[in-house]
């Protein structure tokens, strides 16, 4: 129908294959096809991303080989045409009515919808230990709703009113730009709304190797928004709560998403080295940050995206 508003979805990508599950699932939207674009912006992948996009001939590559992730989505939103902003990742597989549900959310009056990540494990029955923590933690869009509006873009939508009210991602910010941006939003007037019918799937991180590159991007992010926002100190000591061990495991292993005695296992193992990995990774920063000439940006971050 002509009256329902034109959509554009913006998805950064850096040498992920998973890109074509995403455009395959994104061919399958309940919501218009006519009324839908769908821009790749490429953030700098050895890999060719208008060969992986060729069986898609209605997608659009934009290229923003620099700045980061954050930066891609910037300069994709510049060359789109929509006037609603629907934000995925190149890992991620939208359900078919995904496009259709954020559309209605924000025909209710939302600035911003925050749609419902669904995480997924490799084997759900018997996952790696951060699988089965990520199971149970990871992208908590209602909670991070409740607590000031903020949602990240693995799915989230707006409008393009909004977008320009507010303004665009912050580049220089290593990671939580998207938390940053729909804190923004709201603090400027528009509503933050939780989808739940809003669906993307999204594969959990499953290595240690992977977790240690997610702890140390978001600690050094949360250090530079702080930075950024005026803050001169340096970065805070680990709290004592990050050196007790996480007893409250044994409680939060009975969720639902752990559908095995191995999966609850494996929940309790990934919980304890989750909880002394990330107090590694802050005294890291806290230490580094105090040397000498120690607290400008920290240069061993790791600059990837979520």
């Amino acid at each position: 129908m002509d009256n329902q508003p034109r959509v554009s979805v913006i998805i950064p990508v850096r040498d992920d294959p998973r890109l074509a599950r995403c455009l395959e699932a994104l061919g399958r939207q309940t919501y218009p096809a006519d009324r839908v674009e769908i821009l790749v912006a490429d953030n700098g992948s050895a890999a060719s991303v208008e060969d992986l996009c060729a069986p898609w001939p209605e997608v659009r590559v934009v290229s923003q080989p620099s700045g980061g992730s954050y930066a891609a989505r910037n300069a994709a939103v510049l060359a789109s045409r929509g006037t609603v902003l629907a934000f995925t990742d190149a890992d991620c597989v939208p359900e078919p009515t995904w496009l259709q549900e954020v559309v209605a959310a924000i025909g209710t009056g939302a600035g911003v919808v925050a749609g419902l990540v669904a995480v997924y494990a490799k084997d759900d029955r018997r996952p790696h230990p951060v699988e089965a923590h990520e199971l149970v933690h990871a992208f908590p869009q209602a909670v991070y709703v409740d607590r000031g509006g903020a949602c990240v873009t693995a799915n989230m939508a707006t409008t393009r009113a909004v977008f320009e009210a507010t303004g665009p991602f912050r580049p220089e910010l290593y990671s939580g730009a998207d938390i940053e941006w729909s804190q923004r939003a709201n603090v400027r007037g528009a509503r933050t709304v939780y989808c739940e019918a809003a669906v993307v799937h999204h594969p959990a991180r499953d290595s240690y190797q992977a977790l240690n590159s997610k702890l140390r991007r978001v600690i050094v992010g949360r250090h530079e928004r702080d930075r950024l926002d005026g803050a001169t100190g340096a970065a805070p000591w680990p709290s004592p709560r990050s050196l007790v061990p996480p007893l409250g495991a044994l409680r939060r292993a009975r969720a639902p998403q752990l559908l095995t005695p191995r999966a609850r296992a494996a929940f309790v193992v990934g919980e304890v080295y989750h909880r002394y990995a990330a107090a590694w990774y802050v005294l890291a920063l806290a230490l580094r940050t105090r040397r000498p000439h120690g607290r400008g940006r920290a240069r061993d971050a790791d600059h990837t995206r979520r």
